[in-house]
């Protein structure tokens, strides 16, 4: 068994937000059905890399479901489009606001047909609000909602992170509203509309920065590899490469004064609190930075470990997916796929006793379930020829 079991999501979304999501619901047991318009998804396209015809990226985000492809454009598709919102419990879509209401197929209309349809629209800003239709990417949003802001060197060029996180943010986001939705309707026996908006998840993740400001007016600063409230928390260069440091209170600084060498440190009132040592990190930081390049990494690490201060390599990928670690977490799994053959994709961070995450299916070749899932609703052999022939089916 699994948590999902028995949940049916339709799954109109594509890129990376909405199909995190619904990804994630397969991995629950939920049963996921993507529908793709007769162009496809469009990061089945970005690449290099590709792999038996298929891009990486999309190969990323798109376990766990079937594939039908279905021309909306069509009276025919929007209809089977129906038929499968009134058989499912959970609808996923990233589409500009009002975008389905020309199709018949927006939450008014389908929750007048299935009052238990939880329907999850995905957006850049929102179905409310002045910025309501304009079109949204991670990109662009790490940019306006104040991440870029905050992110780089502090003389250097605003940067956005290097994985879309915005579009993660705003797809974790969307499976924790559906995963509530759902108990809810436990309570009630109702659906809901939830307004999912990549914009509000980039403000909602700032966090502690976002406070800062709020409290004390003052505009947060990048701080590079640092940290803006805790000190010494951060990247330094060894001899023969780099690290990172983070000691998280005082006790530790001390320990690491005292590995260092050099206890005064730790007893100067400038440096003995981290209130003091964020105050004067442009003196203290110096220090640290002479001492650490006398040894190598792996020196540095060790003695750092056995004093318990939290501490790290900075690894590359190869270097990540080949420590222990990912093994004995199960974050490297392998499927097989029709195309490709054993295909290695990251695993799922959700570890639950109980009900373990099952990897069932992998990620779908274009309409690869169309016969199957029509079969479902009903329809036969000649019927799914007839619409193929008409463009209603891809």
């Amino acid at each position: 068994m699994q948590p999902l079991n028995g949940i049916r999501v339709l799954d109109l979304s594509r890129v990376l937000a909405g199909p995190y999501c619904t990804m994630v619901l397969g991995d629950l047991g939920a049963e996921v059905i993507k529908v793709e318009p007769p162009e496809g998804d469009e990061t089945r396209g970005w690449g290099p890399p590709f792999a038996g015809g298929e891009s990486a990226y999309y190969l990323c985000v798109n376990r766990n479901k079937r594939d039908m492809v279905i021309n909306l454009k069509t009276e025919e598709g929007k209809n089977i489009l129906r038929d499968l919102a009134l058989m499912s419990d959970v609808l996923v879509e990233n589409f500009r606001p009002d975008t389905l209401k020309k199709f018949g197929l927006d939450y008014e209309i389908l929750h007048e047909l299935n009052p238990k349809l939880i329907y999850c629209s995905i957006t850049g800003f929102g179905q409310t609000g002045s910025m309501r239709d304009k079109p949204g990417y991670d990109f662009m949003i790490q940019a306006s909602g104040g991440l870029m802001s905050i992110t780089g060197e502090p003389d250097g060029e605003p940067m956005k992170t290097g994985v879309a996180v915005v579009d993660l943010f705003a797809g974790q986001n969307a499976i924790i509203a559906i995963l509530a939705a759902l108990q809810a309707r436990t309570l009630t026996g109702e659906g809901q509309h939830l307004d999912i908006a990549l914009f509000d998840s980039q403000l909602g993740w700032l966090a502690n920065v976002a406070s800062n400001y709020l409290i004390s007016g003052n505009l947060p600063k990048r701080h590079g590899n640092a940290h803006a409230n805790i000190v010494p928390y951060q990247s330094f260069q060894a001899s023969d490469g780099w690290f990172a440091i983070a000691v998280g209170n005082d006790r530790q600084f001390a320990r690491l004064c005292d590995l260092l060498g050099k206890p005064e440190i730790a007893m100067d009132e400038r440096f003995a609190t981290n209130s003091g040592r964020v105050q004067n990190r442009d003196v203290l930081i110096p220090l640290l930075v002479a001492i650490f390049k006398t040894d190598s990494v792996s020196a540095w690490l060790k003695k750092l470990d056995e004093a318990e201060i939290p501490c790290g390599p900075i690894n590359n990928f190869e270097q990540v997916f080949s420590m222990p670690i990912v093994k004995e977490r199960e974050m490297l799994v392998k499927m097989d796929h029709p195309t490709i053959g054993e295909l290695p994709l990251v695993g799922s961070p959700l570890k639950m006793s109980a009900t373990p995450i099952e990897y069932r299916l992998p990620p779908p070749l274009m309409g690869e379930h169309t016969n199957e899932v029509l079969k479902w609703l009903g329809f036969s052999d000649g019927q799914i020829v007839e619409y193929r022939s008409r463009g209603v089916l891809g």
